[in-house]
């Protein structure tokens, strides 16, 4: 029989859990909603919401924890995210002696990565570049084969490259120029209502000017930033994740961006 494990991903958003087991099959999962503003305590609440009755249910042999941050060895997260509460508690420590079990936690970019190695898309490749395109931009390396996090952690933090705006006077980063969030936040702002990613894309196909300049500003950031980092690195394999990889032109529009940008 195989072992189970709870695998939970703290998200901005929402926090996503589910029993796997020891060969990567999804016995069950869901989600809830990430509390807004709260303290580490309050997290935990929500967390014990769905940790009790799921260590009821199931033999769970351990937990395992994605997270935004500079995740340490030792089981604090360094760094800024989305959910605040979790920059300077040790949960690592926290939950095992919440629950009694062994808890392993790692960047969620990291364990993207991680998961993706084990695929046939990349069977063979010992370097591989994993780039997270969402709210802002994220990332991983994978250097002869293992997870490279760098001395300061800070291996894969694509989104905290910067480059200069001649038209801004200034500095910004990738998560800034490049990231579907921000470019969704950028329309949002301009045509004076909410928008979806979705929204901007057919407001963009359908003439209108700001969401066809934001989108045609992120294709070129992003491209930007691939070309920098094959330059960079010069890996076997860049990988791209994150909701917009479901878009059905997005590879052939990329593709565009990247080709335009080599030419200048």
């Amino acid at each position: 029989m195989s072992n189970q494990y709870l695998a939970i991903d703290l998200g901005g958003t929402f926090i996503k859990y589910g029993i796997l087991t020891d060969q990567g099959h999804i016995v069950c999962k869901a989600k809830v909603e990430t509390p807004k503003d709260a303290e580490i305590e309050g997290l935990y609440v929500v967390l014990d919401q769905f940790i009790q009755p799921l260590l009821m249910d199931f033999a769970v042999k351990g937990i395992a924890i994605s997270a935004p941050g500079a995740v340490t060895d030792q089981g604090t997260i360094n760094g800024i995210s989305a959910i605040s509460c979790i920059h300077g508690p040790n949960i690592k420590e926290d939950l095992q002696a919440r629950y009694g079990l062994p808890v392993t936690i790692e960047n969620d970019a990291n364990c993207a990565a991680l998961a993706e190695m084990n695929t046939d898309s990349t069977k063979g490749l010992q370097n591989v570049l994993f780039v997270v395109c969402g709210t802002g931009i994220g990332g991983a390396v994978i250097k002869d084969g293992k997870l490279h996090k760098g001395r300061n952690l800070l291996a894969g933090e694509f989104g905290m490259l910067i480059q200069y705006s001649q038209a801004e006077q200034s500095v910004q980063s990738f998560s800034w120029l490049a990231s579907t969030g921000n470019m969704v936040a950028r329309a949002s702002k301009a045509l004076g209502c909410p928008l979806s990613g979705e929204d901007v894309f057919v407001l963009a196909e359908s003439g209108d000017s700001v969401c066809q300049h934001e989108v045609d500003a992120f294709y070129r950031h992003l491209a930007v930033l691939l070309t920098n980092l094959q330059c960079v690195y010069d890996p076997e394999l860049i990988v791209i994740s994150g909701g917009i990889t479901e878009r059905k032109a997005f590879g052939k529009e990329l593709e565009d961006a990247i080709s335009k940008v080599n030419q200048l």
